[in-house]
This record gives C-alpha cells, sequence and structure tokens, in this order.
C-alpha cells in the first residue's frame, strides 16, 4: 500500500509539469503545479501581488474553477492514475511521460481561456508578476512554453535538450523513496540540481535574459502544497 501511494504520489507530481501546480489528482508541489491561475489563488502569491478583499474571492473563484474544468478534461481523456501506478517501471514511466504531455497541452488551452479572466481581476502589471512568479517557481518546466522560448530565443536543439533533462529528472523522481516529507524535501533538490543543469544549456545572453524575466526574488517554498490554507 505504501509503494503504491508513492506511485501515485509521483505519477501525479510528473503529470503537472507545468506546471502545477491542477485537479485533485495533480497535487501542489513545487515547480509542477504552476498554472497562472493555480499561483493567482495562492495566499502568498495574492500578497505579493497585493490583492485584497472582492479580488481575492474573484482570484480564489478562478482557482475552483479551473481545478473543475481541468478535472472534467482529464476525465474524459481516460487518465487513470491507479491503472497506470499498476504498471511495470518501463511501462509505468513511458505512460507518465504521455499523461504529462497532455496534461501540458491541457494546460495550455485552460491557460489561454483564462487569462482573459484574470485580466478582468488584476492589473497588466500584476499579471506581469504573476509570470514572473510562475517562471521561478516553475524552473525549466516551463523556459520551452512557446512565451518564455520565444522570449529566450531558444533553438530547437536547446528545447530537445531541457525536455530530455526533464524527463530524466521527472524519472528520478518517481525512484525516490522514504515518507512524505522526505520525497518532498528530496524533490525540492533534484529540480534545484534540475535546473542548475538547464542553465548549462544556455547562452550568456539567455541567462541574463532569463534572470531579468525572473523578475524580483519570490520565495518558492510559501507555495508549496497550500492553496487557501490548507488545500
Amino acid at each position: 500500500m505504501k509503494t503504491k501511494q508513492y506511485i501515485l504520489f509521483a505519477v501525479s507530481a510528473a503529470a503537472m509539469a507545468f506546471h502545477v501546480q491542477t485537479a485533485s489528482a495533480q497535487r501542489f508541489f513545487g515547480s509542477r503545479t504552476n498554472t497562472l491561475v493555480s499561483l493567482a489563488a495562492n495566499d502568498a502569491v495574492q500578497k505579493d501581488l497585493g490583492v485584497s478583499g472582492e479580488a481575492v474571492a474573484k482570484l480564489n473563484t478562478l482557482g475552483d474553477e479551473y481545478r473543475t474544468a481541468s478535472q472534467k478534461v482529464f476525465t474524459a481523456l481516460g487518465i487513470d492514475y491507479s491503472a497506470i501506478s499498476d504498471l511495470p517501471a518501463l511501462e509505468r514511466a513511458a505512460e507518465t511521460r504521455k499523461v504529462s504531455e497532455k496534461t501540458a497541452e491541457v494546460n495550455r488551452k485552460l491557460t489561454a481561456d483564462f487569462t482573459p479572466k484574470l485580466a478582468e481581476v488584476l492589473s497588466p502589471a500584476q499579471i506581469h508578476r504573476l509570470k514572473q512568479i510562475q517562471l521561478q517557481a516553475s524552473g525549466i518546466d516551463v523556459w520551452t512554453e512557446p512565451e518564455f522560448a520565444k522570449e529566450l530565443e531558444l533553438s530547437e536543439e536547446q528545447k530537445t535538450k531541457l525536455t530530455e533533462l526533464r524527463n530524466e529528472y521527472s524519472r528520478r523522481q518517481q525512484l525516490l523513496d522514504g515518507d512524505f516529507q522526505q520525497r518532498s524535501a528530496r524533490i525540492r533538490q533534484l529540480n534545484t540540481e534540475r535546473d542548475n543543469k538547464g542553465l548549462e544549456l544556455l547562452t550568456d545572453g539567455q541567462k541574463s535574459k532569463l534572470t531579468e524575466l525572473k523578475g524580483q526574488p519570490f520565495d518558492v517554498s510559501q507555495l508549496g502544497f497550500r492553496r487557501r490554507g490548507n488545500n
């Protein structure tokens, strides 16, 4: 039972490559949960953005709507995390990659649908800051996303190598053992190691651009699995 619970956690974390950071099967964790909508529904991010009162309520509602929409899509796609967890290791890893790709596609579509709704609540400056926080929290999980890849002027070769690096570390995370806290701490370490290796694939100019895109530092440890208190 303990092994199966871990596998479910690992598959869920991997599925949230874009980021997290969206349905109950994809628990909010570190760099792997961070869609713009999910971040905007996080109390620490809301504090950084300087929103309060009615705006907070609207952002939290958008977060709920996003989660419901993503659950509906994943159910329609027939993604069965329990079934994936029962597969042999090699098949499980392959299926996890497929799920991760599907999840990224879903998140892109939903983000496109929900961004105008965010714009009704947040100012352009706040959305800009939200994207900075997303970039800090997600690491290389979002470097190859169209908007950031264009900003960084990534070559096709760089995109391929960054994707391979991300997949390699996803596999390593699936093999972790220990209790929840131990795995969580180790995943954070692996994400940092992964992103440092990702930096080695960038030119000096791209590194400078990345620093610029990230903006002022945000303490991403505030994100964790928290969302409005206990969620």
